[in-house]
Order: C-alpha cells, then structure tokens, then sequence
C-alpha cells in the first residue's frame, strides 16, 4: 500500500490542514481505500467545522481500480449511527409506538421526520447512539435497565455513490405509562451550537412508514418486524 500524496484547496485555512489529516473519518476512509484501489493523490477541496470538531470533507481524489480512473470526487462524514426507539404502553402491552423527530433538512429542501442519528466522533457506536437519542429526544437511558440493541450486526451504507457514509442501526424498546408517552409529543430538543431543532413526533408502530421517507428508517422497521417475527 503507497502513500497518496494530500494536498489542501487555497480556500482551507492552512490552520484547518492538520485538523483534516487527523479527524478519525479522513484517516479510516484514507486506510479503507488505499487497501482497496490504487490511491495516488488526494485534493481536500473544502472542509467544514461542526462547532470545535471536524464535520464534512470534502475531496477530489485520483484512484485507480483495475488501471481504470475511477469517479474522484467524496463527501467524507465517517460512521453514524440511528436509533430506533419503541415505546410499549404499561397497560396496553401489544400497544407500540416509535419516537421519531421532526428537523429542517436543507439538502432535502424540507422538513424530514426522522429516527434519532448522527455522527460518531471519538466514542463507541454503542454510546453515540445513547448520546443521539438523548440530545434528539431527551430520552436518557444511562439509570435505566432499557438497553439499546443492533438491527444489524453490520453498517449499512447510505449514499455510496458520493458519501462515505456507514451507519450502525440500533433499537430499543422502552416501556411507559400512556401519560409519559403524551408528554414527549412535541418536545422541542437538539444541541443550538450544532444547529439542532428537532420537535419529537411519537407514532404507531405499524404506521411508521406513513411518517418519513428517509431510507435507514424504513430498513430500521423492517428490520426490527423482522427480529419481532423470528426472535432474533
């Protein structure tokens, strides 16, 4: 495996360079493709701060794939994780319903209602899924029993066309009385220096689909269906 040779676009601050060559998304996609293609060089085309960490990078690179060039251009976000929480209703045990949150997506041009995710920076998957869910939907399971459990034991990737995107999809299922459940309706929550608003939305189980069209959701309840119907 050679070296590819990292070079920065003027519009990056110089005091940005190191910052780059060090966050934990631009190192794993720099291992993973260089073990994988003929990776020659990289151009950091822009970067971009979220609050005091790294967030999106975005490069042009110059990578072979059996000697042919491949498409050079990458959205480098690193690994996320989601998280689906069911709630069963205290007295109505075969009662289930899933916390999703309301945000403004400017990609989408829109809002999207969603299952609580985001970016894994220095932690585990396993506690950042914990950390979304809280900062999402002000849920906090660390003095609870309630304990979150993979859909897939394996990432998922999300958009491997332009992003590097792999998400881990996680559940958990908590139980609450139907007046607990009716107070997280609306629940205004999400971190203001990351540009967060989210606005917590509960729904049916069975009608989650009918809520959001974002892709790792339907698969989270498909999934979590499915773990229903085989117990695994």
């Amino acid at each position: 495996m050679t070296t590819p040779s990292i070079t920065f676009a003027t519009s990056v601050p110089p005091v940005l360079h190191q910052r780059t060559l060090e966050a934990r998304h631009f190192r794993m996609w720099l291992e993973k493709t260089s073990t994988d293609f003929e990776l020659r060089a990289v151009l950091v085309r822009d970067m971009l701060m979220f609050g005091s960490r790294v967030g999106f990078i975005v490069v042009e690179a110059d990578a072979r794939h059996d000697g042919a060039k491949m498409p050079c251009y990458a959205i480098l976000r690193g690994p996320t994780v989601s998280i689906m929480p069911v709630i069963t209703i205290e007295d109505a045990p075969t009662e289930k319903h899933v916390v999703l949150v309301n945000e403004a997506r400017l990609p989408a041009g829109r809002m999207v209602a969603a299952l609580p995710a985001g970016m894994v920076d220095n932690d585990t998957v396993d506690v950042a899924a914990l950390q979304e869910l809280h900062e999402e939907t002000g849920i906090d399971l660390t003095r609870t029993s309630h304990r979150p459990y993979r859909l897939r034991e394996e990432p998922v990737l999300i958009s491997p066309g332009g992003s590097n995107e792999e998400m881990t999809l996680y559940a958990v299922d908590i139980t609450l009385t139907r007046a607990e459940m009716n107070q997280m309706m609306g629940r205004k929550e999400g971190l203001a220096n990351e540009h967060e608003h989210t606005a917590v939305l509960v729904v049916p189980l069975d009608d989650m689909p009918r809520h959001t069209t974002n892709a790792h959701c339907l698969l989270s309840w498909f999934l979590y269906r499915a773990r229903a119907v085989t117990g695994r």
